[in-house]
C-alpha cells in the first residue's frame, strides 16, 4: 500500500501500513468499527482470530487512536477498502434481518444464517438441524460453497461456512451435490478439498459415474486433473483402477506429470496381472519423472505387501 495514496500528514505515531490496515478492515468488517470489541473478541480466542494479527498491536493501535482522537481507517484504508467494508456490513445487515422475518416461508434461509454466524468451531448444533432437512436444504448448501464470498475471512463466517456446507453436504449425500463439489476441488484450500473429495465418496455411484465421464474426455485440462484427485478417494475400485490405467498408459506422462501422478495413485484397484505387469514396467522407464514413479512405487508397495 502507497501510504501517499491515504494521507498527506505525518500521523504522529508508528505505523505499518499494510500490517496495520488489515487490522482495520478486520475491525470495521468484524467489529462495527471499535477496538473494545475487537479486543474482548481476540481475549476470548474467538473463531474469527485472524492468525497475523498480533493482540498487542491491536492494543497499540487502540491507544494511538484514543491519544490522537483520529479514526485509523481515515489513514490506512483506501476508497476501495472501504467499500469492501461497507459491502462486508451491508452482507452482515441481510443476514440478520432474516431473524426479522416473521412466518417465514421456509426455514432455509434461517439455518444457513445460522452456519454463517455461529461463533463455534465445530457448529454440530446449527449442522445437525441443516442435516436433519435432508435433500430439501441442499440448494441453498450450494449457494453457500459457491459464493466466492464467503472464503474470504473478511466476511461473515470468516472464511469458515463454506467448509461447514461442505461438511453438511458430505452428510446428507444428496447427487445434486455432485458438479458443486468437484467444482471446488482445488478452488480454495487443502481442508476444503479433502470435505468436497470426502462428500463425493459418500454419494458413491452417481459421483463415481460422473467423474468417470469427465475422467475419459479426450483433452486434458485442469478437470481431468480434479477428477484423478477425486478417484484417489475410491480405493481398491476395480473399474476406476481400470479406466486411470487405461489413460496413464497411454499418456505422454512427461508432459502431464501431475495428472500422471494422481492417475497411478487410483491404480491399486488392478486385478489383470498382465496390467500390473506393465505398470511395474511403465514404474521403471526411465523417461518417466520421478515425482511419477514415486506415486507409482506407492502402488507398487500396497500390491507387494
Amino acid at each position: 500500500m502507497d501510504p501517499e495514496e491515504n494521507y498527506t500528514e505525518d500521523p504522529g505515531f508508528p505505523l505499518n501500513y499494510e500490517e496495520d490496515a488489515n487490522i482495520i478492515m478486520h475491525r470495521d468488517c468484524h467489529f462495527a468499527g471499535q477496538f473494545s470489541i475487537m479486543l474482548e473478541y481476540y481475549e476470548n480466542e474467538g473463531i474469527g482470530i485472524a492468525e497475523d494479527i498480533s493482540i498487542e498491536r491491536i492494543r497499540e493501535l487502540a491507544a494511538y487512536e484514543e491519544q490522537f482522537g483520529t479514526n485509523l481507517a481515515t489513514l490506512l484504508l483506501t476508497g476501495s477498502d472501504a467499500e469492501k467494508v461497507a459491502e462486508v456490513r451491508a452482507v452482515y445487515k441481510t443476514l440478520r434481518e432474516i431473524y426479522e422475518v416473521r412466518n417465514p416461508k421456509h426455514r432455509y434461509p434461517l439455518l444457513i444464517a445460522d452456519l454463517v454466524l455461529t461463533e463455534e468451531a465445530i457448529p454440530e448444533e446449527e449442522m445437525a438441524a441443516i442435516i436433519a432437512e435432508k435433500g430439501a436444504i441442499v440448494p441453498s448448501l450450494i449457494e453457500l460453497i459457491d459464493s466466492d464470498e464467503y472464503y474470504d475471512p473478511l466476511y461473515p463466517g470468516y472464511g469458515l461456512a463454506p467448509g461447514n456446507a461442505l461438511a453438511c453436504l458430505q452428510k446428507i449425500g444428496d447427487k445434486r451435490a455432485i458438479i458443486a463439489l468437484f467444482e471446488s476441488i482445488g478452488r480454495h484450500d487443502f481442508f476444503n478439498e479433502d470435505v468436497a473429495i470426502s462428500a463425493l465418496w459418500h454419494i458413491g455411484e452417481p459421483a463415481k459415474e460422473f467423474l468417470l465421464k469427465v475422467l475419459r474426455s479426450r483433452t486434458i485440462t485442469e478437470d481431468n486433473i480434479r477428477v484423478a484427485i477425486a478417484l484417489v478417494a475410491f480405493e481398491d475400485d476395480e473399474e476406476i483402477a481400470q479406466a486411470c490405467w487405461d489413460i496413464l498408459h497411454n499418456l505422454d506422462v512427461k508432459a502431464h506429470p501431475i495428472f500422471a501422478g494422481y492417475l497411478s495413485l487410483c491404480c491399486e484397484g488392478l486385478t489383470n496381472l498382465a496390467d500390473r505387469d506393465a505398470f511395474r514396467t511403465l514404474a521403471l522407464t526411465a523417461s518417466v519423472p520421478q515425482e511419477v514413479k514415486d506415486d507409482m512405487q506407492t502402488i507398487l508397495h500396497a500390491w507387494d505387501s
